[in-house]
């Protein structure tokens, strides 16, 4: 895709030289998926936008870059391609279940192509400012990035603002006690792109820090490519998935059927698969700090079959570094390493908010004072949050997708919001749920189920699928999941809709119970009415 910064004087006439007093309704901040998502939605409401991204091109994180943020070498996305997609646009038929991230590019960009977002980008503009004029407005501040012909700052004048920035903005660098004495090499991920081009040795001892998705990958490309003896050090292990299960993606098992009985129940269902699909996580050396939907899992066809073969070990929490490469467990071991690679995660933020508004939304270190994550009871639809969740299975683009479309409903007069206080009000709910079902931890402060989520939100606006309202898809929709669902019915329905989800077929698992549950169910039914008609004869 050509980038490029689409400012300019035959576009816009400033009535200064620093601000462009374009009418727009609506600004969106980044160019990622959210962001895309959020452009598209707003336009098909037939509302002025424009999207501010900061580098030269589309697709956020997905966009790889050897030096920087983003995405490593080998990284495929975790969620099957029908979960994470955009709702009006599938993947192509040839496209692996789990696509590379340079598949994942491509898709974006015709996205981009097909619905002509580009026009609407601004690229290379680096928003430093956003506050609220007295008018309730928002005065948008952004400097140049490279590649722009122009001095200065500038200011923007918009309606509503989306931040599409996402929750994974800074790097979370933990303290380790003692690391000051460590002469080996530590680093965050957010460095990492591959053994090879971050120079790590062959037969070198590197312990990796975490047990998320990213270290997970990290440790087993030190294994293959880097020929490298990795360990694990997980303060609160994860459980771990297989991308498949019985030739399924496993993801596709998270259905509108399971979520329909008690979580609970579903989490012994879920626990009790995974267990026999895999083994005791104990049996690894794996002892995750809590049942399996209480955190965020891991997925991995791997990382079990390295520990197996004791390419890769399980150690408990680092307790201090003892001086040189020397690292002390807390279960009184230690070992030498030549690297210790930082898998922590991130810190999520908004430096650019103005610091009244970043302190009514941000009230602690990854907290957010939002309703339904999205919207803040003080600004209302004039300022939305777009793609600050985390999925607990499933893709983050559908939630994404979903609240923008969602915003563009509010901000064009289709739909309305709560009072403030009737939104508080369900932040504390919301809340005190998630923390009395998620294990207590800063990463699970933005858990969200993506079914009962967007379902939630669609029947906000008129778009969530009911066996119903569409009859004809009502197995579909009991027993498989697809992006293209919430486009069945409602405001910008998609005429290809039914189609793509049928795409995807029910899980066999789940269909072929369906149906022997129905005959073992129909058997006395039919003995019933069979009696019943003898009496009457």
């Amino acid at each position: 895709m050509q980038t490029k910064c689409f400012i300019s004087n035959t576009e816009f006439k400033p009535q200064s030289d620093d601000l462009l007093m374009a009418e727009f309704d609506c600004a969106v901040i980044g160019a990622g998926i959210s962001g895309i998502a959020a452009l598209k939605c707003f336009l098909d409401k037939n509302l002025s936008v424009v999207c501010l991204e900061k580098s030269d091109d589309v697709g956020g994180l997905w966009n790889f870059t050897e030096n920087g943020y983003g995405v490593m070498r080998f990284t495929h996305i975790n969620v099957s391609k029908q979960n994470y997609a955009f709702s009006d646009f599938p993947f192509p038929d040839d496209c692996p279940d789990f696509p590379h991230h340079s598949d994942m590019l491509k898709y974006i960009r015709s996205y981009c192509n097909h619905f002509k977002l580009e026009k609407h980008i601004w690229t290379n503009c680096i928003v430093s400012n956003i506050r609220q004029t007295f008018d309730g407005c928002w005065k948008i501040t952004f400097q140049k990035g490279k590649f722009q012909d122009w001095q200065g700052s500038k200011h923007l004048i918009v309606k509503n603002v989306a931040i599409a920035t996402g929750h994974h903005s800074n790097p979370n660098i933990p303290k380790i006690p003692g690391e000051e004495s460590y002469t080996g090499s530590l680093f965050h991920s957010v460095r990492y792109k591959c053994a090879k081009s971050s120079s790590i040795p062959p037969n070198r001892t590197v312990l990796v820090v975490g047990m998320g998705n990213s270290a997970v990958d990290i440790a087993d490309n030190l294994v293959t490519q880097g020929q490298c003896k990795v360990d694990i050090s997980a303060r609160s292990p994860s459980w771990v998935f297989p991308p498949y299960c019985l030739g399924i993606p496993i993801d596709h098992y998270a259905t509108r059927a399971v979520y329909s009985l008690p979580l609970t129940l579903v989490e012994k269902i879920c626990q009790t698969l995974i267990c026999v699909v895999l083994g005791l996580p104990k049996y690894w050396g794996v002892y995750p700090m809590s049942n399996i939907l209480r955190s965020q899992p891991t997925v991995s066809h791997t990382l079990y079959h390295h520990i197996q073969r004791q390419y890769i070990k399980i150690r408990p929490a680092i307790q201090q570094i003892g001086g040189g490469k020397r690292v002390l467990f807390c279960d009184k071991t230690s070992q030498n390493y030549d690297y210790i690679i930082l898998c922590t995660g991130y810190t999520f933020g908004v430096p650019f908010l103005n610091k009244d508004i970043r302190e009514h939304v941000m009230v602690a270190e990854n907290e957010i004072n939002l309703y339904k994550n999205v919207f803040s009871p003080k600004y209302g639809h004039s300022l939305g949050f777009i793609g600050f969740a985390q999925p607990t299975s499933g893709g983050l683009l559908t939630i994404s997708e979903m609240q923008s479309r969602w915003m563009a409903e509010l901000v064009s007069g289709a739909a309305s919001l709560p009072t403030a206080p009737e939104m508080q009000n369900s932040i504390i709910q919301d809340k005190s749920w998630e923390r009395s079902w998620y294990y207590s931890s800063k990463r699970l402060t933005i858990q969200k189920i993506p079914l009962l989520y967007n379902d939630e939100i669609a029947e906000m606006i008129g778009c969530r699928p009911s066996v119903f309202r569409t009859p004809r898809m009502a197995w579909n929709l009991l027993f498989s999941v697809s992006a293209f669902q919430w486009r069945l019915v409602g405001p910008h329905r998609w005429a290809g809709a039914q189609a793509a989800c049928l795409r995807t077929s029910p899980v066999p698992f789940y269909h072929y119970s369906a149906l022997f549950l129905l005959s073992v169910l129909l058997i006395p039914l039919t003995a019933i009415l069979l009696h019943v008609s003898r009496q009457l004869l």
